[in-house]
């Protein structure tokens, strides 16, 4: 996401008026102090109100750690659909109702829900620019308080710049990019555990550092040359643990390495979309919130053409890989309908993704890019977690994850990805070289 740093929050010029007398004067407290727990965010307003640092966190954690989990169930949950399975694994191979109780396979389908979800982000920005101006145009006057300051303020605050029409139309693109990455990594999900799906999406540092080196014209220091080797060194410790360990998600080798691929390149698109990104926030003036909004509307858009695309493609022989280009949106609609289970799981699914979107700005604005970057390694290892208890608590394989030999490896490739990031941020140091900051 975006790595802005929070500007000081300033107070706002309030004028005096004198009041004439009456016998009730309504006081309300101003929205600042938000119940003691908000702050109002005053370079992106039309959010409004921004929760505490506390509750910031524990939501960019559960909500990134729900978005992920519930993706896996929903890949490993069985439902009847109008597609046959191209595995039977069930006893009756003459029940043609069997092979069409198939799992939910459907990448593009969780792209769509993560699109929608950042759709509302716009929404939501909109309603509550509305109802703070609609409280600005009938607050009541200002009433001095007991240390001299106005409680209240008549002047309404500075109006947030709308993006220009250029800017919309811009938006497309890096709307793109998130859509082809996001497909991407869901799909390379369908074949790796969550843990590892997670951990491998950390590798966007090292593509967006190269794009910035190319494009942006940025220099990096040794530090940082040296952090991304250490990423780098996370990343193969990471995919040799999983390939060698006795979780795949049920997936054979050959579709296990697939999967790491897609992940890869998921993130080399992401690297692609967050220096678009920059570009757009920089130099056009949109806030993270609005270009997270028309990237979602954008990405719903896109799919009026993808669904009925995706369902008429070929399978070409079917296999695992044909999942990526082929997506039958009717047997996906189908599915939904005849489970409770998985209707369940993309509600959750919607609203995780609708609350870290807006939770991940407000972490890089208030509490700055370092923090959002530590509680994005607790949420990895929220995942990993969470993974374990499902394989031992509930006994689900499929979406689970075991604790084996293997797992060690794992762990030492989380924690050089963990180190390797902090830093590249110039949060750690790395013995033998000096940090320092490159702007």
């Amino acid at each position: 996401m975006r790595d802005e740093e929070a500007d000081e929050t300033k107070e706002a010029e309030v004028e005096t008026v004198a009041m004439p007398e009456a016998p009730h004067v309504e006081v309300i407290v101003e929205e600042t102090l938000c119940c003691g727990a908000l702050v109002k965010d005053e370079d992106d307003p039309d959010f409004g109100c921004l929760l505490g640092p506390l509750l910031l966190s524990v939501l960019i954690v559960v909500c990134g750690t729900a978005s992920t989990i519930t993706s896996k169930l929903q890949y490993n949950t069985r439902s009847q659909g109008t597609d046959r399975c191209d595995k039977h694994d069930d006893d009756d191979y003459d029940d043609d109702e069997k092979w069409k109780n198939c799992k939910f396979d459907k990448p593009w389908f969780q792209t769509l829900v993560m699109k929608l979800a950042m759709s509302l982000c716009f929404v939501i920005a909109k309603v509550t620019k509305w109802y703070r101006e609609r409280q600005a145009r009938t607050a009541p006057v200002a009433i001095p308080s007991d240390f001299g300051e106005p409680l209240l303020s008549p002047v309404p605050d500075k109006k947030q710049q709308e993006p220009s029409a250029r800017a919309i139309r811009l938006i497309a693109y890096p709307a793109l990019t998130d859509l082809v990455q996001t497909v991407l990594a869901q799909a390379g999900l369908l074949w790796v555990t969550s843990s590892t799906y997670q951990m491998m999406r950390g590798s966007v540092i090292i593509f967006t550092c190269a794009l910035s080196i190319r494009y942006m014209g940025k220099v990096m220091t040794p530090t940082r040359w040296a952090a991304i080797a250490v990423v780098c060194l996370a990343i193969v410790v990471v995919g040799v643990a999983g390939l060698l360990g006795e979780d795949t998600s049920g997936a054979s080798a050959d579709t296990y390495i697939l999967g790491i691929g897609l992940i890869l390149l998921g993130q080399v698109v992401g690297a692609v979309q967050f220096v678009l990104e920059e570009h757009l926030m920089v130099r056009l003036n949109v806030t993270p919130t609005l270009l997270v909004g028309w990237e979602g509307i954008w990405g719903v858009l896109y799919f009026v053409v993808l669904a009925p695309a995706l369902t008429y493609s070929p399978k070409l022989g079917g296999g695992a890989a044909s999942d990526i280009w082929h997506e039958d949106f009717v047997d996906t609609w189908v599915q939904l309908t005849n489970s409770d289970a998985l209707i369940l799981l993309t509600a959750i699914s919607g609203v995780a993704l609708l609350v870290y979107n807006l939770v991940g700005n407000m972490v890089t604005k208030q509490l700055s890019a370092v923090m959002r970057s530590i509680l994005e390694s607790c949420r990895t290892l929220g995942v990993w977690i969470t993974g374990i208890v499902i394989w031992y608590g509930f006994d689900d394989h499929d979406s689970g994850e075991k604790w084996d030999v293997f797992s060690y490896l794992e762990l030492l490739g989380f924690f050089l990805l963990v180190y390797g990031t902090l830093a590249y941020k110039d949060i750690v140091p790395i013995p033998g070289l000096a940090k320092k900051v490159v702007i």
